[in-house]
């Protein structure tokens, strides 16, 4: 019987169907095949069927199936009708109620039947199975070959890949021609006498570089974006970088990562950094927009100065505000080498001398016992305080009960000695958490940061400074590229105190020993410095 046949031909661009017979193939396959049949429509794709819904072209093919345009199907195999469930099913349905009269393959004979129909079926479903698990092993092989240290691309320049039989053994070896060459080019630019450009042509023109020459491609001298490339690829340190991550290879190295690191500076904006986390000094929330209060985010900024013929690298700050939400006119970037002049200016506010800080040590050492007993005695004080209340409160209740006194009195009296109670009782707590703190070991805190805070700022790491300033302040903001910290009370009462206690004891006889002269100043320095008041909140370490 003479049906209107279609042939669907398709080609997937996806590796893992890289080795089916490519579009052309398949046609004149089926054309020595099937000589007798009169083909009313080739179709061809180039789509991969491992999703459904994917391919335009088959999706018309079922449309015109269905009303009767076409009545049987050629192809080369099953599986280049589907490799999904779907088109699957769809398929097979359509073959089973009749809209595809006759199926014709070249390399899998289909009897239109039941049984046809079940071995269709376990072909398509197959074919699934092998993409999919095709898949697996390739990701798994991928995944082995990267924790060998083998790039699975080609080899840049300088390098080869072996096409040994065995696979999973290739792996990229040292060009013997060129090796050198691109090595010498890397010398030119470490030296930093030449341009990319410059050297991309000394190597083409002087010393013959071509690159490998291929079936259809290679051979030619290297290209001027290519030279960029080269100069930018971390493969030649012995690492690699593929999906977004970084590995260490298992191929010779040609330079080293300091010599790499050199020759990005050297490029500028014109290079690719190798993949990096930038850690900046004053980052993660240091610093609040002093007009919209958003974080302070920072940049690394790149530039090559071509009157001095260097690259230098700045450290940004701006404010992260990208005015989606509040708007913000805050869009200057700070120098970090400005920001830590302004740092140092407010430092220096709060900053003593060592001398008064051993001094200072001293006088509350010497004096600690006898600040502990007097806390002790103050809070016996407040105890026996908030029981005596609390006993006239009992009894002005055995009054009231008895009536001795009126209700309104009663009323009011009760008021106020719960006012009383609750005050004691306040104030009892406040003394027992300022025995958790431990005020001595504050206080000693807050003097040992005056001294030395300034000096940690401009010899500390970068986590150091940034404790410095946190240290200082919650209030912390930077508006119209100026820096403002409201610093804690107690390094103001510190700098207030400093400058009166040096008074003092410059009027004090000079024969005076050091502990005579820490006892006769002692309770100026607790009015000044020790108040309780100064050390709420407690200040970091």
């Amino acid at each position: 019987m003479n049906y209107k046949y279609a042939a669907y031909l398709r080609k997937s661009s996806e590796s893992r169907e890289r080795q089916a017979l490519s579009i052309k193939s398949q046609k004149a396959e089926i054309l020595r095949e099937f000589p007798n049949i009169d083909v009313i429509e080739w179709i061809s794709e180039e789509k991969s069927a491992f999703k459904p819904y994917k391919r335009p072209k088959f999706d018309q093919m079922m449309k015109s199936i269905y009303k009767g345009k076409i009545e049987g199907i050629l192809a080369w195999h099953p599986d280049r009708l589907s490799r999904n469930e779907i088109d699957a099913g769809t398929f097979t349905y359509a073959v089973r109620i009749g809209a595809i009269k006759d199926l014709k393959f070249v390399s899998y004979n289909f009897f239109n039947s039941p049984e046809g129909i079940k071995q269709l079926q376990n072909s398509l479903t197959d074919s699934q199975y092998s993409s999919a698990k095709l898949s697996i092993d390739v990701k798994r092989g991928l995944t082995e070959k990267l924790k060998m240290g083998r790039m699975p691309t080609v080899a840049p320049i300088g390098y080869l890949n072996t096409k040994l039989a065995t696979r999973g053994e290739n792996k990229i070896i040292v060009d013997p021609k060129r090796f050198k060459i691109v090595r010498q080019m890397w010398d030119l630019m470490i030296a930093g006498n030449h341009s990319a450009q410059q050297i991309r042509d000394i190597a083409t023109e002087k010393w013959g570089l071509l690159t490998q020459k291929k079936k259809k491609i290679g051979g030619r001298p290297i290209g001027y974006t290519s030279v960029y490339n080269l100069f930018s690829n971390i493969f030649y340190t012995g690492q690699f970088t593929y999906h977004g991550q970084l590995y260490q290879g298992d191929h010779e190295p040609m330079i080293t990562m300091a010599e790499y690191d050199l020759v990005q500076r050297r490029l500028g904006e014109h290079g690719t950094p190798r993949p990096k986390t930038h850690s900046f000094a004053y980052g993660c929330g240091t610093f609040k927009c002093g007009e919209c209060y958003y974080p302070i985010i920072s940049i690394e900024k790149i530039k090559y100065i071509k009157t001095e013929n260097l690259t230098r690298v700045y450290n940004l700050y701006y404010c992260g505000n990208t005015g989606k939400v509040v708007s913000c006119g805050q869009h200057k970037h700070l120098n970090e080498i400005e920001l830590e002049k302004q740092l140092k200016v407010e430092l220096f506010k709060y900053t003593i001398d060592p001398e008064f800080l051993h001094w200072a040590l001293e006088v509350m050492k010497d004096n600690n016992v006898a600040e502990v007993v007097t806390e002790k005695d103050i809070k016996e004080s407040v105890i026996k305080t908030i029981e005596s209340k609390q006993g006239e409160l009992n009894k002005l209740i055995q009054m009231a009960m008895k009536g001795f006194i009126s209700d309104e009195e009663f009323k009011s009296s009760r008021a106020e000695l719960d006012v009383i109670i609750h005050s004691l009782k306040s104030q009892l707590k406040i003394t027992e958490s300022d025995k958790e703190q431990d005020l001595t070991e504050l206080t000693e805190k807050a003097f040992v940061y005056s001294t030395y805070a300034l000096i940690a700022l401009q010899n500390g790491d970068k986590q150091t400074r940034k404790e410095v300033v946190k240290s200082l302040g919650l209030n912390r903001t930077i508006k119209d590229k100026k820096l403002n910290v409201v610093a804690f009370e107690w390094y103001d009462a510190i700098r207030k105190g400093y400058f009166n206690i040096k008074e003092i004891l410059a009027r004090i006889e000079p024969e005076f020993s050091c502990k005579q002269r820490s006892i006769y100043d002692f309770p100026t320095l607790c009015s000044i410095l020790r108040g309780r008041w100064v050390l709420s909140p407690r200040p970091l370490s």
